[in-house]
């Protein structure tokens, strides 16, 4: 979409990330689990990877990634508004996150459902590999593939 920018999330950002990511849960099979709150956005827009997709001054979509002790980055987080879902934000998010990645040569993995095949064709486009399913990764019934991609430049 030519309308929508992105941009790296700034502190005042956080209360509508949160708004956001709390939107985006209730769709998930189990949505009956608390997202993450008010408290880690604050932190992690100052402190983690965190862009935003803005049309106008509407915040209509967010990703973060975070560093982890191996070295390596967890992309924790993609999320889009339902009404301006199908518009290749989501990938545009996924553009400027991975693009700041690579120019810090870091890897960086993502959990994803195994029977969400839509998610992954999408992170296996931004060269995302199957590396390791998990069984109960959440909880028993939560099954994850860990997924992950090395930086494709940088250092």
């Amino acid at each position: 979409m030519s309308d929508v920018t992105y941009r790296r999330a700034r502190p005042g950002d956080f209360l509508e990330i949160a708004a956001l990511d709390r939107g985006a849960w209730r769709q998930n099979a189990d949505a009956t689990f608390v997202p993450d709150g008010e408290h880690v956005w604050r932190l992690w827009v100052e402190h983690a990877l965190t862009f935003v997709a803005c049309q106008g001054s509407e915040l209509v979509g967010a990703v973060l990634a975070f560093p982890c002790l191996a070295g390596s980055w967890c992309l924790h987080k993609v999320m889009v508004q339902e009404v301006f879902r199908g518009r290749g934000i989501g990938s545009g998010l996924f553009r400027v996150l991975l693009a700041e990645l690579d120019d810090r040569g870091a890897e960086v993995f993502l959990t994803v459902d195994p029977a969400n095949q839509r998610a992954r064709r999408l992170y296996e486009g931004f060269g995302f590999a199957e590396s390791v399913f998990v069984s109960g990764f959440y909880r028993p019934e939560e099954d994850r593939l860990v997924l992950s991609r090395r930086a494709l430049s940088g250092t």
